[in-house]
């Protein structure tokens, strides 16, 4: 699925320019400020038509005159700011895709249920994510997290005992969710959500995705989730979990343009080079 995106603060100054395609797996990284979690941001906002998330995204970054715009296949949206402070979005019409936005701190909603202040929809979006899983009681999981429908709360069940997830690790709960979600035929757009676990459970959860009926857009500042996502299967094949012929794109946005990359990033290799230069 093609894509083109276009966000300038004011008229002179472009933040993020460029197009490129949207895999069943994409990657995307980029230094601090760069405009990820803007992308990620207005990309829910169009798959799902929500207007309130595009503005108030919109208020926060342009100046009089400024516009952000992304495409995705045939879907525009398309906000602006007047000279008379106003911000105006329009989003083509259409079938709504269904859309989980993994924003920054979406642990302390796994973890404790509070919601992102972001939008409603953003709520409510992670709110059925909740619902959904909860179905899956049974299966070959990593982490055996269940829902307790008298306490309407997630545990963690451990030797015939119930954690509650407020007090289990962050990475069984991050996995936990993320590995039934893969199950969902959804967008999971996930900001930085990888980034902190061992690099065993993104093996794992790179390997489950090669077999997802999910799409994954992940936002990362790790050159190890890009390289392991790029070669899902070889990493499915390597855990004996099905494999499938998915398409994994990676992107780094940087001098305000998205540039595709492979298995490298020149910026992030000048950055490790920095390091070991002073740390020999």
């Amino acid at each position: 699925m093609e894509f083109e995106v276009s966000i300038r603060p004011n008229a002179e100054k472009p933040l993020l320019e460029g197009s490129g395609t949207l895999g069943d797996i994409t990657v995307i990284m980029g230094r601090p400020r760069t405009g990820k979690s803007l992308f990620l941001r207005y990309l829910f906002a169009l798959f799902s038509e929500d207007y309130e998330l595009a503005m108030r995204t919109s208020e926060q970054i342009l100046d009089n005159g400024g516009w952000a715009k992304l495409r995705v296949g045939n879907i525009l949206l398309s906000c602006s700011k007047s000279d008379g402070d106003e911000v105006g979005c329009d989003i083509t019409p259409h079938p709504r895709e269904e859309a989980y936005l993994f924003y920054e701190g979406v642990l302390f909603t796994l973890k404790y249920r509070l919601m992102s202040p972001e939008s409603a929809e953003v709520t409510n979006a992670m709110a059925r994510l909740l619902e959904r899983i909860a179905r899956y009681r049974e299966g070959r999981w990593r982490y055996d997290v269940a829902y307790s429908y008298g306490d309407k709360k997630f545990y963690e069940r451990v030797d015939g005992r119930q954690i509650d997830l407020a007090f289990a690790s962050a990475a069984v709960v991050t996995v936990g969710v993320l590995e039934r979600a893969f199950l969902l035929d959804a967008w999971l757009l996930l900001d930085g959500t990888l980034d902190e676990l061992f690099p065993e459970e993104v093996f794992y959860l790179a390997g489950r995705a090669s077999s997802a009926r999910a799409r994954l857009v992940v936002a990362t500042h790790s050159p190890w989730v890009r390289r392991v996502f790029r070669c899902h299967r070889s990493v499915a094949e390597a855990q004996v979990m099905p494999a499938a012929d998915k398409s994994a794109m990676a992107y780094e946005f940087v001098d305000g343009t998205v540039r595709e990359i492979d298995l490298a990033s020149e910026t992030y290799g000048k950055a490790f080079g920095r390091l070991y230069e002073v740390c020999e």
